[in-house]
């Protein structure tokens, strides 16, 4: 005998248990809706930094660090080797042209300048000996010369006397004396012009041996003078007025010839030597007013050298200072620069947002709806400064953006903000 089994009924709120559920979350959906609108994502206001588009004066600038050099520098190197025996001064002392810097010795250069003083001296002495015997041999030959001069002025006296006697017929002066009167008188003429060329010969000779000792004389003094100049050199001076920078021996070191011994500057002139991003050196150009800052005081100046090489990613620009520097102006003083490099009268432009490059176009989340939503715009950038992008469209003046970084949410085309 079959039993009938009882069917059991299934409440309806069993059986329908997943619809208000499906209601609920509707709600949930609506609501969250009604708040977020078409936001994609929060993002919380703590987080965020903003900047307001303005119009008006534009300034290009590009921003630079560097250090102040002195136009007028000047190694002081030693002309002689030697060892450090005394220093006068220390960096930052000022100096002035031939004040003495160092002391070096040198023992060897001093026993060579004695070797060399003796030399030169009985070189003068030789000289001196040789010049008294040719102008001696000379004198005698001068002598020779009156000598002959007088016995051809007697001959030829005889001679005249005997030519008068023969004009009278007188006997007493034979024809074979008359002759011999008459070669006499010629070999006594002839001896007293022979006397003489010699004595014009031997004074060309005592001139050119006078020229010979001097110039071997000449070379024994050169050699004296240089090991004398270099033991002057061992008494090392400064070559400028100046402040030394740098000194570069200690006491008791060896130098050799050509090393550097101190460092003088004057700190009267400088100039500063800045660096900037090669992406950025197009825009600057010589003659661009250049203001640097030494922290402490600000000096005006203007490029006047762009290095046309490009070392570790920068490019070195010298700047010529044309204000009165201040007092803590010296060399190799850190600074920054601010290279002004153009001027624009009147354009848009805001606080530069993070990785907004210029001359391109950006997506910027600018606020809507009282600041509690974030849209993103399509923005197109001009010109940049340090700290300041021109705006070319896409924004309007009073337009409040985010410039904070908004790279972890650009996928969105709308944002929250909490």
């Amino acid at each position: 005998m079959d039993i009938q089994r009882e069917k059991k009924i299934i409440p309806l709120w069993r059986k329908y248990w997943y619809v208000p559920v499906v209601l609920m979350l509707a709600f949930a959906t609506y609501k969250l809706k009604s708040v977020m609108g078409d936001a994609s994502f929060i993002v919380k206001q703590n987080e965020l930094v903003t900047a307001v588009v303005e119009q008006g004066r534009f300034q290009v600038n590009v921003r630079a660090t560097g250090v102040l050099k002195p136009v007028y520098i000047r190694w002081v190197s030693a002309q002689v080797s030697g060892r450090v025996e005394q220093a006068f001064v220390k960096a930052g002392a000022h100096v002035i042209k031939g004040q003495m810097l160092m002391q070096l010795s040198n023992p060897e250069l001093h026993r060579e300048l004695e070797k060399a003083r003796w030399e030169f001296e009985a070189k003068k002495a030789e000289n001196y000996a040789a010049y008294i015997t040719l102008e001696s041999q000379l004198l005698d030959l001068e002598n020779s010369v009156v000598e002959a001069d007088y016995s051809y002025q007697i001959s030829k006296l005889k001679l005249d006397a005997e030519t008068q006697l023969i004009a009278q017929k007188n006997a007493t002066v034979s024809a074979l004396d008359y002759q011999h009167s008459q070669l006499a008188v010629k070999q006594q003429n002839q001896y007293w012009l022979s006397q003489k060329q010699k004595v014009e010969k031997m004074k060309a000779s005592l001139l050119a041996s006078k020229t010979a000792q001097q110039a071997r004389l000449g070379l024994v003094e050169n050699n004296y003078q240089r090991i004398k100049d270099q033991v002057d050199a061992l008494a090392v001076k400064a070559t400028t007025n100046g402040v030394v920078q740098q000194i570069s021996l200690a006491l008791g070191e060896q130098v050799q010839v050509g090393g550097s011994v101190a460092l003088i500057a004057d700190q009267r002139s400088l100039f500063a030597e800045l660096q900037v991003q090669e992406n950025k050196v197009s825009d600057i150009a010589l003659g661009q007013t250049v203001v640097v800052d030494t922290r402490s005081n600000k000096i005006f100046g203007k490029v006047i050298r762009i290095d046309p090489a490009v070392n570790k990613g920068m490019v070195q620009i010298d700047v010529q200072l044309n204000s009165e520097l201040p007092n803590d102006a010296r060399p190799d003083l850190t600074v920054d620069g601010l290279i002004e490099v153009s001027d624009i009268a009147d354009t848009l432009y805001v606080q530069r947002p993070v990785f907004a490059p210029r001359y391109s176009d950006a997506g910027l989340y600018k606020l809507i709806n009282d600041k509690k939503f974030a849209q993103k715009q399509k923005v197109k950038l001009g010109q940049s400064s340090v700290n300041q992008i021109q705006i070319l469209s896409g924004l309007a003046v009073g337009d409040e953006i985010i410039i904070s970084d908004t790279t972890s949410w650009q996928e969105h085309q709308e944002v929250m903000i909490n």
